[in-house]
């Protein structure tokens, strides 16, 4: 599948943590904002991977992620009432 075979290379996945290795000077901690990111990051084996140095703390989830069902549908509902203009960021409005 194009997209998705081409990251699941072990060679260029060696290569680039070789890189954040050479990178890390000093300790840094990084927030993937994302519960996909999380995901991602924890099905893949990519935190036990990364230099003791790295610190990756779990941050609050986009929108798409965190926002319960019940609200979207709220957010639907007042959507199709006449006059109401619902703001919102472009990926939820996706959903």
């Amino acid at each position: 599948m194009k997209f998705l075979s081409e990251y699941r290379d072990p060679e260029l996945a060696e290569k680039y943590l070789e890189q954040i290795q050479k990178t890390v000077t000093r300790p840094w901690t990084i927030m993937e904002v994302c519960g996909g990111q999380t995901h991602s990051l924890v099905k893949n084996g990519i935190l036990n991977m990364l230099p003791k140095e790295v610190r990756m703390v779990h941050g609050p989830g986009c929108p798409v992620c965190v926002t319960p069902l019940n609200l979207i549908d709220k957010a639907i509902f007042l959507a199709e009432e006449k006059g109401v203009i619902l703001c919102s960021f472009g990926d939820m409005l996706r959903v």
